[in-house]
């Protein structure tokens, strides 16, 4: 019987194409893409260009294109910056949401004036 894999909130198996991509990448630019010497800038250039190649796909401006570590790190992101930067007062939820979402919300409900309000499932 064929294995199928449910768990894809928590990761996703790599296709094979995306592994022999990166493989060489990281084999010819592993330079931090945060530093300013030679394999650095030439580190940037590359993930410069992924930003371009994402951006044109979804038909976004380069600029709404960001790279995170992972879920947490962008749950936390645009949480905080709806309320920070759109001003966001009111975030309505489930108590079902994974729990850097709600650890997050936690906090906004503690350190801002904004409201979170649960709905019943």
């Amino acid at each position: 019987m064929n294995r199928i894999y449910f768990d894809n909130a928590a990761t996703t198996p790599i296709s094979e194409e995306v592994i022999e991509l990166m493989t060489g990448l990281m084999r010819t630019h592993s330079g931090n893409p945060s530093s300013i010497h030679k394999e650095g800038r030439e580190a940037r250039t590359v993930v410069e260009q992924a930003r371009k190649t994402i951006a044109h796909f979804f038909g976004a401006s380069i600029g709404e294109i960001f790279f995170t570590s992972g879920g947490t790190e962008s749950n936390n992101m645009i949480l905080t910056s709806a309320v920070r930067d759109l001003g966001v007062k009111r975030i309505i939820t489930s108590p079902l949401e994974h729990h850097c979402v709600l650890h997050t919300l936690d906090a906004l409900k503690k350190n801002t004036d904004t409201q979170v309000d649960f709905v019943k499932v």
